[in-house]
Formats: C-alpha cells, structure tokens, sequence
C-alpha cells in the first residue's frame, strides 16, 4: 500500500469539500468556526491561513490533514479519511496506515520544536480515534457544542444584580470583562431592526454599578452563538443561569437557534448547561501523546 501525504492545492478544494461535508454533514465545524455547511470559500480561506495536506492512498485522494495552531501549540485540527479510503485498510494496511500518518504529524511538531501530538477529533471520526487509541494517546479534554434549551424559563436574576442590555457606553468596561474572564467578543450593538449576520448583542450583569458577569450573542450563520461568564467572587448565586436565560430568550424571540460550546472538564459550564436542558449536538476530543 503506497501513501502519500502532500500539500493541498487549490484544485484539491472540491475534493477535499467533499470529504469533509460527508463526515460533518453540517452543523458546528471548530476547524471553520462557523455553523452550517462549508463550501469552497472556506477551504480557500484555511488554505490561507493553516497547513492542509492531502491524504492519498495507492495514488488515490483518500482524506485531509489539516495543521493549525492553539495557545501557541501546533494543532491537528482535521485527520479525515474518505469513507472508502477508511474501510480499504485492515488488518497489517491499517497499522502501516496509523503508522505512517503519525510519523508525518511527529516530524511537524519537531520542526515546531515541540515534543507532544496535540490532536483534536470529533468523537464520530473513527479514524482518528483509531489511531489515538493504538499509540496510546491521551485525553486532555473536550469541546461541546451544545444547542438550544429544553427549558425556556426565564430565570430569576439573583437579589442585588440587575441585568441590563450594554450600550456603547458601556464598550470599554465590557472590553475588559470579556478580557478578564477570557471571552471573546464583538462589544455591544444596539439597533430597531432586525438583527443580521455580524450583530452581537450584550448583556452586563451589575451589583452597584461594578460588572459581574457578562452575556454575549453574536448572530453568525443564521444562528445565535451565545457564551456567558462570571466573575468568581460572583459564582455560585445563580448569576450565570439568569444571563443565560436572558441571551436565550433574545434567540427565542428573534428565532433563531441558540448554539454554545463550553469545556467539558469546566465544571461550572457542564452545569449550567445541565441545568438549561441544553442538548449536545457534537463533541471534539482533544488528545495528546509525547514523542
């Protein structure tokens, strides 16, 4: 069995859609970081911006490899085999296979000068998971994308806060909240209409005019990415579900689907999204193994 790994070219881009739609078939895509079916424009823009390999197998486009980088580490961000190509190897072509794609992904983290395989995997992607589980590599943790509520009650805002919509006044303070708590954000839109791909709204929650938490949802993809967050000093109170319930509810009324991601080994992220009912819609593991 003949394996090849090579740089994708722009002629790769409908193949390479192609095999990454049938494993995703749409949804959230963390390599994208967008929602929904991918198309040509979007591998156009990783090209850019990331490595992306091709896979072949006996001269034969089998999968993609896709390299990025997180928090300074370099990331397998994609390892797809096409659905034919992932059923052909067995046996002794399966571990050269599971072989030779590590070899190539070991000597990039060395040229990286970094000494472990960060890889992140959905958990339906069983060829990666394969080649995770016979070389011994370990769990690290897990991104949950998390959509909707089952339960749409509005939840009461704890005695002493007040959560209030930010207005452009508030973009500074707001800035440095979302800074403090580790978010990413937009910063505060307000507007009548109705509201499009790029808008955000925000919600601040204050005790005496200090900001304790935040709530934040960007419109992107036709639907409503939502992420909340709480000062320490504040948690535990009841503070995070009432900011929740207020992004939520603004999904609600202005219908469209309310999509989250949080860490799995953050307690305080699993509860709350217990506690919303929230249904987890796909899980990428993140995985590691020293060279």
């Amino acid at each position: 069995m003949l394996i090849q790994i090579r740089p994708a070219t722009p002629q790769d881009v409908d193949m390479l859609l192609g095999i990454y739609e049938r494993a995703y078939r749409g949804g959230y895509s963390a390599c994208f970081d967008r929602y929904g079916a991918i198309g040509p424009e979007d591998f156009w823009w990783v090209q850019s911006e990331k490595s992306v390999a091709v896979v072949e197998i006996n001269r034969l486009a089998a999968g993609l490899l896709v390299i990025g980088t997180d928090r300074g580490r370099m990331l397998i961000e994609e390892l797809l085999l096409s659905g034919g190509a992932a059923r052909r190897p067995a046996g002794r072509d399966e571990g050269t296979l599971v072989q030779r794609l590590y070899e190539h992904l070991a000597a990039q983290v060395r040229q990286a000068g970094q000494d472990r395989v960060l890889l992140r995997a959905a958990e339906t992607n069983a060829p990666a998971l394969v080649m995770a589980q016979q070389l011994g590599f370990a769990f690290v943790d897990a991104l949950i994308v998390a959509e909707g509520a089952a339960r749409q009650r509005t939840a009461e805002i704890p005695a002493g806060y007040a959560v209030v919509p930010a207005a452009p006044e508030h973009a500074r303070q707001v800035a440095k909240l979302m800074d403090d708590l580790g978010m990413t954000g937009a910063g505060p839109r307000r507007s009548r209409r109705k509201p499009r791909d790029g808008d955000a709204r925000v919600w601040i929650a204050e005790r005496e005019g200090y900001a304790a938490g935040v709530a934040e949802v960007r419109i992107r993809d036709g639907v409503g990415r939502w992420q909340v967050a709480v000062r320490e000093a504040h948690r535990g109170k009841g503070l995070g579900g009432a900011l929740a319930g207020t992004a939520l509810e603004f999904c609600r009324t202005q219908h469209i689907k309310a999509v989250t991601t949080y860490w799995a080994l953050d307690a305080g992220a699993a509860r709350l999204a217990q506690h919303l009912g929230s249904k987890t819609e796909r899980t990428y593991l993140y995985l590691e193994k020293r060279i």
